[in-house]
């Protein structure tokens, strides 16, 4: 599987046909998704491979075009940096912070492709030593008004990167324009308000992002957030 993904990525790389890349991103979004984390790594972290995802995005950004070629392309990129500490690096070295933050800004409203990017930059979120490169002001900005989505797969996002952020400590928030008091409050009312939904939001390979988030010492408005989404897989995936 693969080594699947790999002739998927690279056909990626050495063609530039508008229907080959809606299929290969297609294919490789799905076959992410399966493979385990040391060969997600072993994809993801290759720049090459990393520089034609994030330019595919980065087109339609200047185009303002939300077709399914950049929805695929964002699911690609979700499922490869998928508890991949070395994927989210090579992400980062290739500028996809600020690039995503664009995606945001440009396609407002649009919950399938803002829960994609906030579910991408809760994996990075996850890494510890990568959380201080979303230490922005302006994506702060974007996760406060995002909290408040009336779609939780949008606000359960924010509210999970958020809960990582803050839990580094407040000599670790560098944060100008929110406090962290401020947005542990914003986060504990987001996961109050939230109504139990219907199917699986999200899929995990292990409660391991979780585990430092129930410290004793940890706020308790993060640990709330890591009980919600532990029981939320753990009663709506009743199969694994």
């Amino acid at each position: 599987m693969t080594l699947c993904a790999k002739l998927v990525l690279d056909a990626l790389c050495h063609f530039d046909d508008v229907n080959m890349n809606r299929m290969a991103v297609a294919i490789c979004s799905i076959l992410a998704a399966k493979v385990s984390t040391e060969e997600t790594s072993e994809l993801g972290a290759k720049p090459v491979y990393m520089r034609k995802l994030l330019a595919m995005v980065q087109s339609r950004v200047e185009n303002k075009l939300s077709d399914i070629t950049l929805k695929f392309t964002l699911s690609a990129l979700w499922n490869l940096t998928d508890e991949s500490a070395a994927t989210c690096t090579v992400f980062l070295e290739q500028g996809g912070a600020y690039l995503f933050l664009n995606v945001l800004k440009t396609f407002k409203d649009d919950s399938a492709i803002e829960t994609k990017v906030l579910g991408l930059l809760n994996n990075i979120a996850e890494v510890m030593r990568l959380r201080h490169s979303l230490m922005l002001d302006s994506l702060m900005n974007e996760l406060f008004v995002l909290l408040k989505s009336e779609n939780i797969d949008v606000s359960y996002f924010a509210a999970g990167i958020v809960a990582h952020l803050a839990s580094d400590g407040e000599e670790q928030w560098t944060i100008s324009n929110h406090g962290r008091g401020e947005m542990l409050l914003e986060l504990e009312n987001a996961v109050s308000q939230w109504k139990v939904p219907d199917s699986e939001m999200v899929a995990y390979r292990s409660f391991k992002p979780f585990f430092p988030l129930l410290r004793i010492d940890m706020d308790y408005q993060v640990q709330l957030w890591a009980i919600w989404a532990i029981h939320h897989v753990c009663t709506k995936n009743l199969i694994n």
